[in-house]
Order: structure tokens, then sequence, then C-alpha cells
């Protein structure tokens, strides 16, 4: 078995350490016989997939940078509790915003059917003051109004 110390991933899963690795596929290149890479895996404590990954970033050219392990790349990709915490208080500001936004909205159309209703008003308004309401006029002013409105 080769000696290295272990660290653990979030998740739990064993963490190996770049010098680990290198010492593994050196000992792996070197198993001819039949089942001793089976052997040197079950010594290890080590999967299939695990060392073929490590075979493959290898044969790629990219061995260093496949040597950091899963757990490492999360990691910077993982938040962190402070930093969920934040994202659902700006979610839920977002949310918040968001419906009033829409009742603005909704204000400002309201605020929009007034103004149009009491600009109508206001110019039917001034069209008709200077005129007396015919209940008020006198015999004279009623004769007059008949005539301009071409009801006499």
């Amino acid at each position: 078995m080769i000696e290295a110390e272990f660290g653990l991933t979030p998740t739990g899963r064993r963490s190996y350490p770049l010098a680990y690795r290198i010492e593994f596929l050196r000992r792996w290149d070197e198993c001819i016989e039949r089942g001793a890479k089976a052997r040197l895996m079950r010594e290890n404590n080590m999967d299939r997939a695990t060392v073929q990954a490590w075979l493959k970033a290898r044969d790629r050219g990219e061995f260093t940078a496949a040597m950091v392990t899963a757990a490492e790349k999360s990691r910077s990709r993982r938040m962190n509790s402070r930093e969920r915490a934040e994202v659902a208080k700006l979610r839920a500001e977002n949310e918040r915003l968001k419906e009033k936004v829409v009742q603005a909205e909704a204000a400002q159309q309201i605020l929009g059917k007034a103004f149009e209703l009491l600009q109508g008003i206001t110019e039917r308004s001034t069209e008709d003051t200077t005129e007396i309401p015919p209940a008020l006029m006198s015999a004279s002013e009623y004769a007059q109004w008949l005539e301009r409105r071409k009801l006499s």
C-alpha cells in the first residue's frame, strides 16, 4: 500500500494528494502480471473509475490539472451558507420589488385614465362656463340662448 494522508471532501469522499496519484500511476504501469492491477487497486482501496480517470487525464497531457480533486474544483463553485443566505435574501427582495413594479404600473394606468377623464371634464366645463343655465336666465337671455342653439 502506498503511504499517504488522505483528506476528505465535504461529501465524505477521499481526496488524493498529487504525490500519491503520481506514485500510484507509476506502480500501475509496473503491473505486468495477471491480476496485479486488480491487486494494486484492492490494496489501496481504489475503484476502477478513479484510476481510469487518472489514466485518461495523463494520456491527454492534463495530468497535473486533472490531479486536482473534483471536491477541490467543486469547492470553488459551491456556495457557503452565508452566500446561500444572501442569495435567498436577494431573491425575496427581487420578488418584493417585482410586486412593487406591478403595483406601480397599475397605479400609473389608473392615474392616466383619471387624467384623461378630468381633462375631458375640464374641456367641457370651460366651454359652458360663459353661459348661465337656462333655469337662471331672464326671459331675454333665454330667447338669445334659444336663437344661438337654433331652437326657436
